[in-house]
């Protein structure tokens, strides 16, 4: 219900009001009707209430007139209503120009009405409002506490209660918090973000969000520990009652709160799930259940690893979406379990967003999970190598793309077999010399001053190295040979890449 504004007393004819000044002020709210003789009304009236007057108040001359009318205003008062009942003094020119320059609306109340018909009009409209905003409120509580009984979500029955479509976006990710049946336009998402911009810390309490020179949506932020927002989608400023609106925010962000722990409690759960099938400490009989209730038994599995600082912005994204997954972080890699039928769609969502990708081939036995962890981790750094953004273990992998731990040993021995019995039986560090020499870019320097030994030193150990293995460290083809090699003893000693 809409406000009572002294427009409304004087449209109603039967209160015998009629406006003598300040007609532009006649759109201002009424909460109440007071009377009031005393000289300082201004002390005794409240913002937004009516100020009912025989006019013994008012004095009688123009320029304690007029400092009343800005006393008034300065107060907040809806206006003055006084009796025509000639006990009133002239109001002056001067008082009327400044009521009509604040807009402070002026009323004349004929004799015949009692200032109490006024104060009763008023007093019920207000009722009237409080008892529409209660009855409000008990069905915003009814509809929270029944959504969970229900098939539609929280944010759908709020919508249809509220008359407004809701979305609550995480402004920080883009990503829509709360399911619902339908999402919002992307470029809506973006133009809110690009509003909001650097003000993550502290998120405006109201922002309009355009897009070009059309107003799309109006956003509201909410309480949470996640920097979410309640979007009301539509072309037009919301004109929404603010206690409804109030309890509204406070219901979602209650929800969203409820929401982002359950997660973080499950993600948790998940991520130890899959940390013990990887070491091996968790048999597939015991972990089937488990993954029955995360959406994954009896499917073919990817494995996707990426850096380990995205591994919160991983689980944002596919939460959000309600993509069935298991993650963790084994050294310095970040690792999601889904269904290869998902795998498209966890790509959509994570590529551009997280730079590199490793992604293996599938499988469908738990047993295999460990090797499918060593595929992705294979990926990812070929990902980085090269600088892609997704790179996928291929099926028919040639020798040094290993698809499983004893393939890594193979294809490492194949290369560096010699080297590796050289080492062990000279206790010397030819392997660890070439690998230093190559990550870094082979630079004599560099690589003497972190080995500690004299540049002459590390020409004697290449040409060692050249000897034993039969390729050079100059030839791209036998570098190349070398590099995968090495990438190849790490995965197959378990090390991070």
């Amino acid at each position: 219900m809409s406000e009572l504004t002294v427009g409304d007393l004087v449209a109603m004819r039967q209160l015998g009001c009629r406006t003598i000044a300040g007609s532009g002020g006649l759109d201002r709210p009424v909460v109440w009707a007071h009377s009031c003789e005393l000289d300082d009304p201004w002390n005794w009236v409240a913002t937004d209430e009516l100020l009912m007057t025989t006019g013994m108040c008012i004095p009688s001359d123009e320029a304690l007139q007029i400092e009343m009318i800005r006393r008034l205003h300065k107060a907040g008062i809806a206006g003055m209503a006084i009796g025509d009942d000639l006990k009133a003094p002239p109001l002056t020119d001067g008082m009327l120009d400044e009521a009509n320059a604040l807009d402070l609306p002026i009323l004349s109340v004929s004799h015949s009405t009692p200032f109490s018909a006024i104060g009763r009009t008023v007093g019920v409209a207000t009722q009237s409002e409080q008892i529409s905003r209660i009855a409000r409120l008990s069905r915003l509580y009814e509809v929270a506490r029944s959504a969970t009984l229900a098939d539609s979500s929280l944010l759908d029955r709020l919508s249809t209660e509220l008359g407004h479509p809701l979305h609550v976006v995480d402004v920080e990710f883009g990503t829509e918090v709360l399911g619902r049946r339908g999402r919002m336009p992307a470029e809506t998402v973006r133009a809110l973000r690009q509003r909001v911009g650097g003000k993550l810390d502290r998120l405006p309490a109201r922002q309009a969000v355009t897009v070009g020179d059309e107003l799309v949506a109006t956003a509201f932020a909410l309480s949470t520990h996640r920097k979410c927002m309640l979007v009301v989608d539509g072309p037009s400023d919301i004109d929404m009652d603010a206690f409804g609106l109030l309890h509204a925010q406070s219901l979602i962000g209650i929800e969203v709160e409820r929401a982002t722990r359950d997660r973080e409690r499950d993600d948790a759960s998940g991520a130890l799930l899959f940390e013990q099938i990887v070491d091996g400490s968790l048999g597939s009989d015991a972990a089937q259940p488990r993954l029955e209730q995360s959406g994954l038994a009896d499917r073919e599995w990817v494995v996707i690893a990426f850096d380990s600082p995205h591994l919160r912005a991983a689980r944002i994204y596919l939460g959000d979406s309600a993509l069935p997954s298991l993650t963790c972080i084994v050294g310095e890699e970040g690792y999601l379990m889904t269904t290869a039928d998902d795998m498209s769609a966890a790509l959509d969502l994570l590529s551009g967003r997280i730079p590199h990708l490793g992604v293996s081939a599938p499988t469908s036995t738990i047993q295999r999970l460990p090797d499918s962890v060593r595929q992705a981790r294979w990926a990812l750094q070929a990902a980085r190598a090269d600088g892609s953004a997704v790179a996928e273990y291929s099926t028919a992998s040639p020798l040094f793309l290993p698809r499983t731990l004893s393939e890594a040993t193979f294809a490492a021995r194949a290369v560096l077999g010699d080297l590796m019995d050289h080492d062990t039986a000279n206790q010397s560090q030819l392997v660890e010399t070439l690998d230093t020499f190559l990550t870094l870019d082979r630079s004599w320097t560099a690589t003497a001053e972190k080995l500690m030994i004299h540049r002459q030193t590390l020409a004697y150990r290449l040409k060692r190295i050249e000897t034993i293995t039969g390729r050079s460290t100059k030839s791209s083809a036998d570098i190349s040979t070398f590099w995968m090699a090495l990438i190849a003893l790490r995965i197959s000693r378990g090390g991070n890449q």
